[in-house]
């Protein structure tokens, strides 16, 4: 059995892979032992597909020999290092531990099966486009290196778009917003983006605390930051003169027509102390009018801190403050993508087929613990799907990028 006769059979893994999820071990180190590409590797642990390459199942069967935890899984078993190769059994002698067990590495190990996108550090592009694949699509540049240059090159779907706009209303009428999103969601570019747009504003103000460790930051940090954002003033020395000073700068800011927001990025690492003094920020008014809107920018854990249920002591900011989610780009994937290869004046049906792009977002999809579909296909996590998969068709010698090299990562 060939590769792409691999790629058509149904999914039907091996021991080795059992053993991969039981026993905590990294998929991608696996594959760099073994000399196979990491989409190789997938196959061959989720159809059997064993590989023509010298030594591969040699130099696996010696790793995993030298992992005192992975012979004793076999152990337990019953079962010889040689069976790593055959296809699973219905029912084992051991049950397995739950899926995303630390195992040997002591970090949460997601499972590698059809759908589950965790597979991807989503944080960073686990993976460049090589020069033979770039040569092998005729292109120059690869379109998710440097891929966002100025606002042409930003995609926005009608939630994004909802969401800028949801922005700019607080940024310029004294909003609480906050909103959530994945890692490589986006959340980053539409900051950009609405900032850039405010800058075009002579009565537009923001103020972008600069403390990286978030977890630090105080009432008297948050004060500086406006102080030193608004004005020439020196901050004063005690809480209480900083709080008076601060009251005064975005009194008079909001007099002279001044809009000013406060925007904090990473804020799902802010104490829910920091939350409720940022209430006491943005109850500071001119009459009627809000002296300072604030958006709060952070992962899903953000959104958790949001949930009255679980955090009742929290229920002064969470019934002030709009809550706006970035989710995945299903039902928009084609588009991002055709915008992101018209950037190097490449068209998409030249890389990717319909039925591919299709195939990646059922890959992508999940469901949440109420069991309703929800979508995975934030942008980073798209690009390096897609990088993964152009290196896999050219590694196979593929025209296009195919369903069956999608669902063959």
């Amino acid at each position: 059995m060939n590769r792409i006769t691999a790629l058509r059979e149904k999914f039907r893994s091996i021991v080795l892979k059992d053993l991969i999820l039981d026993c905590g071990l990294i998929q991608a180190e696996l594959a760099r032992i073994s000399g196979a590409h990491r989409a190789t590797l997938n196959v061959c642990i989720n159809r059997g597909y064993i590989p023509q390459i010298a030594g591969f199942k040699t130099r696996i069967e010696e790793y995993i020999s030298t992992l005192s935890e992975a012979m004793a899984w076999l152990k337990d078993r019953g079962l010889p290092l040689q069976a790593i190769w055959k296809y699973s059994a219905e029912g084992t002698k051991v049950k397995s531990k739950p899926r995303g067990w630390a195992g040997r590495s002591g970090s949460f190990q997601s499972a590698m099966v059809p759908g589950d996108p965790g597979e991807i550090n989503q944080s960073e592009v686990s993976e460049l486009l090589r020069g033979d694949t770039l040569r092998h699509f005729k292109m120059f540049r690869s379109p998710f290196t440097n891929d966002i240059r100025d606002v042409a090159d930003i995609y926005m779907s009608e939630e994004h778009r909802y969401i800028a706009e949801a922005m700019m209303d607080a940024a310029k009428h004294g909003g609480f917003l906050a909103v959530i999103g994945e890692v490589g969601g986006g959340k980053s570019v539409i900051r950009k983006k609405v900032v850039s747009e405010l800058a075009k504003d002579d009565n537009s103000r923001v103020i972008y605390p600069r403390m990286i460790d978030k977890t630090r930051i105080s009432a008297s940090s948050l004060c500086d930051a406006i102080i030193m954002d608004l004005s020439d003033e020196k901050p004063k020395a005690k809480l209480e003169q900083k709080t008076r000073q601060v009251e005064a700068l975005l009194k008079s800011r909001s007099k002279a027509g001044c809009h000013v927001c406060l925007m904090i990025e990473e804020a799902h690492d802010l104490t829910v102390r920091v939350l409720k003094l940022l209430k006491r920020f943005y109850e500071i008014e001119d009459g009627y009018r809000k002296c300072i809107g604030i958006i709060l920018i952070g992962q899903p854990e953000l959104g958790a801190l949001f949930n009255e249920a679980d955090h009742y002591d929290m229920r002064e900011v969470i019934r002030r403050c709009q809550v706006a989610e970035i989710r995945g780009l299903n039902g928009n994937m084609k588009d991002y993508l055709q915008l992101k290869f018209k950037r190097i004046n490449v068209e998409l049906k030249a890389v990717m087929t319909d039925e591919a792009i299709t195939a990646l977002g059922n890959r992508l999809m999940d469901k949440d613990e109420r069991g309703r579909k929800v979508s995975n296909a934030y942008p980073l996590t798209v690009n390096n799907y897609v990088i993964r998969a152009m290196n896999a068709a050219a590694d196979m010698g593929e025209a296009l990028v195919t369903a069956e090299v999608i669902m063959g990562l």
